[in-house]
């Protein structure tokens, strides 16, 4: 699929773009490659964010929004800086990762909790996986989907404000399902995008960082749904 190469995925300068076609297989090798120990480093903060994070995070649910978004411009300005974009994104996700601490807790706390997050979390890894080789077999450009999903996007940014004032049950299953649906296209959206960007339009780590927000966000809105429709509300 990816070609064959027998240089490390993460040997030479990770801020490289796109080189063109023959390098292309080993552009998404690295990308994954840095988005599974993304994923890894976010599972191992969400624990942390279970337990002696719990506080911090659940306690400043504001000040945890602003140092988000601000790792998140910081990683945008340090991206073709090696080395230090890397710890950067490291930190951003393990910052996402230790911010979903109190949300679990809430969900393991309910009947069934432990089976709804196990749940969640194969059928997030199913969705991402089966997209992802779809994107990447069919070689498809899915710049038709790009208005409709931008479009979904700050729908569900709105209700999800709105939410926060005004949350009956129909209202928050609204918002869960079409976070799932968006962020299910945005990762269809997303891969097919970074295969097709042309030289120096994309580093491998924003593309990290595209993905790696696609599939935290999916996985939220199942969890979102699964406590609901399994009515422990």
């Amino acid at each position: 699929m990816f070609g064959n190469s027998d240089r490390s995925p993460y040997s030479g300068n990770v801020v490289d773009s796109l080189p063109g076609a023959s390098s292309l297989g080993q552009f998404m090798v690295k990308v994954y490659g840095l988005l599974g120990v993304s994923l890894l480093i976010s599972a191992g903060a969400a624990v942390w964010g279970m337990g002696p994070g719990l506080r911090i995070f659940g306690g400043h649910p504001i000040l945890t929004a602003i140092a988000m978004f601000g790792t998140l411009f910081a990683l945008m300005g340090v991206q073709r800086i090696p080395v230090v974009n890397i710890l950067v994104m490291f930190f951003f996700a393990g910052l996402m990762g230790a911010s979903l601490g109190p949300m679990l807790v809430g969900a393991l706390s309910l009947r069934g909790g432990t089976t709804m997050v196990a749940d969640s979390l194969l059928l997030t890894t199913a969705i991402f996986f089966s997209l992802s080789l779809y994107a990447l077999v069919s070689r498809k450009s899915f710049s038709f989907l790009g208005s409709f999903l931008f479009t979904g996007l700050i729908l569900v940014v709105i209700l999800s404000v709105v939410q926060i004032f005004w949350h009956p049950l129909f209202l928050q299953a609204v918002v869960a399902g079409a976070g799932a649906l968006v962020f299910s296209g945005l990762i269809l959206f997303d891969t097919a995008r970074i295969l097709q960007s042309q030289e120096g339009e994309i580093t491998p780590v924003m593309a990290v960082v595209t993905l790696y927000l696609d599939v935290l966000n999916l996985f939220v809105s199942l969890l979102r749904l699964f406590e609901l429709f399994r009515g422990e509300e």
